[in-house]
């Protein structure tokens, strides 16, 4: 399937809006170039009238001339508001069906790519396909039909003429539209792909500016960004000059078709095969035509650019998945036991990282993994929450980890990560994304059992602090107890902690452990407790270490 293709599948809801804003375009240019025609004709008629002294019904074309202004006005604002919509509605559908697709693909099956260059295909490739329907696919079919149209109006009063704009109207509407796609495909690909270049370079800078201070890089990290965008300009410039080429052709062609006509029809004229005002009719008619044929070139002159991003978008919908899909039949574990047998796993380079580890973590139990970086400490975790495949075997209360449905495994699951992130808004904001209904008396017992009581109550704002973009407001420790106490509000009968205690001093680390111990004995179903630590204060949580 083409892009286009797939674009029109996707879009497939909005067919309806897109038919409706093809049509006003047809309306808006029949109107406009009827307005045209039927005025030239009028004005020499009534001319010719005044001349030869002979009676003229001027009521109906002064009338039609009224309808026809006021219906060209109309249509113009109705065929705006109505392409606009329609591309509103696209783009927000085309937002969520890629961010659904991306949901499955995270962590794994998108660490190949860079952050800024998902956040650009996401964003600013998904709106870079807003010309597809509203300044390429609409214009191509408006064109289109109008231009049918016109010929058999032509066709009607005067064939010959017809003929030769359907020359005319061929190079204008096809030859050389053909001709502009073919020298701005280069140009337009590159400007695209410069484009998000340059935006996953700004958005990189950005994100580790601090880092770039320091080490001394902002002017390397500024010289690659001037030179991309040197580069982008350059391309663009390529473009600017092909649609100064597109137009000017346009205008050549026009004012030669305009000349054929008005030589042909002369000619009928002087045979008394058409009239006078018929010629001046054909004449303005010829020439307001070509505003149909005038958005060809432009079109296919922006369908490179439009093409590349459709790629992007659908190269990285298509990535494949990590793990195979989940079943359709929705398992409910008997309890919260797992058992590793045998179990193996890799990132995605493919060299093994877990080789045959086996272990059995009863309900209620508490297990503790340390050893080395790059053991598979965290991987195990991952696999787990089902964001890598493995090989072996892996039940969660008894039923292997493959078959359980992905929202049956995350329902179970409470996970703090490693590099835990905070969005930007408020302390509740982040909090309650574990558990959106929770009241205040579990959001008071997760800050409690998070050691954060104390320091919220001190905030002046408490819970509605705002913690700033990319969490500045707030330590790394304290970023690390903000994602655990979103974790214990959640109430997951498995918990997942990696390093939950890195960052914090020993005596914050002491209290925080001391009071998870005090939670999980809580507990009524039995949590059970998975931690990942290299941390001594951490082994207290634990019923069983097991070092990797």
């Amino acid at each position: 399937m083409t892009f286009v293709g797939r674009f029109l599948n996707l879009s497939r809801k909005q067919w309806p809006w897109m038919a409706a804003g093809v049509i006003l375009g047809v309306l808006v240019i029949a109107a406009n170039s009827l307005l045209m025609a039927i005025s030239g004709w009028f004005i020499a008629s009534m001319a010719v009238a005044g001349q030869s002294g002979t009676a003229f019904n001027y009521f109906f074309p002064s009338a039609a001339i009224r309808f026809l202004a006021i219906a060209r006005t109309v249509g113009r604002y109705g065929e705006r508001l109505v392409t606009h919509s329609a591309t509103f509605r696209i783009l927000a559908e085309l937002r969520v069906w890629l961010f659904k697709r991306l949901e499955p693909l995270a962590p794994a099956g998108l660490e190949r790519h860079a952050g800024g260059d998902v956040a650009g295909r996401l964003r600013a490739d998904v709106d870079a396909l807003e010309t597809l329907y509203l300044k390429i696919l609409a214009p191509l079919a408006v064109g289109t039909v109008s231009i049918a149209a016109a010929l058999l109006f032509l066709l009607w009063f005067s064939p010959p003429s017809a003929l030769v704009m359907l020359l005319f109207l061929s190079l204008a509407g096809a030859g050389l539209p053909i001709l502009i796609r073919r020298f701005s495909e280069e140009p337009g690909r590159k400007s695209a792909a410069l484009a998000a270049a340059l935006r996953n370079k700004v958005t990189e800078g950005a994100q580790g500016i601090e880092e770039l201070i320091l080490l001394g890089a902002v002017d390397r990290q500024a010289a690659v960004v001037d030179g991309l965008s040197e580069l982008l300009v350059a391309e663009q410039k390529r473009l600017g000059r092909i649609n100064g080429l597109a137009t000017g052709g346009m205008a050549l062609l026009a004012g030669c078709g305009g000349a054929f006509v008005l030589l042909i029809g002369s000619m009928q004229v002087h045979s008394q095969q058409l009239t006078g005002p018929h010629l001046v009719m054909l004449l303005l008619f010829c020439a307001a035509i070509f505003e149909a044929a005038g958005q060809l070139p432009a079109a296919l002159h922006l369908m490179p650019a439009a093409q590349e991003s459709a790629r992007r978008i659908f190269k990285l919908a298509d990535t494949p998945l990590p793990v195979p899909a989940t079943p359709l039949v929705h398992q409910q574990p008997h309890h919260n036991g797992i058992c590793f047998r045998n179990v193996s796993a890799a990132y995605l380079q493919g060299i093994p990282v877990l080789r045959d580890v086996s272990f059995d973590l009863p309900q209620g139990g508490s297990l503790v993994l340390t050893g080395p970086s790059g053991t598979g400490k965290s991987l195990l975790l991952e696999l787990l929450l089902r964001f890598r495949d493995y090989a072996g075997s892996i039940t969660v209360g008894g039923i292997e980890l493959r078959d359980l449905s992905r929202e049956t495994v995350l329902a179970m699951i409470a996970a703090v990560p490693q590099r835990p992130h905070l969005f930007n808004g408020t302390f509740r904001d982040n909090l309650l994304l574990g558990n959106p209904a929770a009241d205040d008396e579990q959001l008071r017992a997760a800050l409690e059992d998070s050691a954060l009581d104390l320091w919220v109550a001190g905030l002046p704002q408490g819970l509605d602090t705002l913690i700033g973009s990319n969490a500045s407001a707030v330590s790394g420790g304290e970023a690390r107890r903000i994602a655990l106490a979103r974790a214990l509000l959640k109430q997951a009968p498995i918990l997942l902690l990696d390093e939950p205690t890195e960052g914090l001093d020993a005596a914050t680390e002491r209290d925080v452990v001391s009071r998870l111990i005090q939670r999980k004995k809580r507990s009524s179903g039995g949590l059970t407790m998975l931690v990942v630590s290299h941390r001594p204060a951490c082994l207290k949580l634990a019923d069983a270490v097991i070092p990797l």
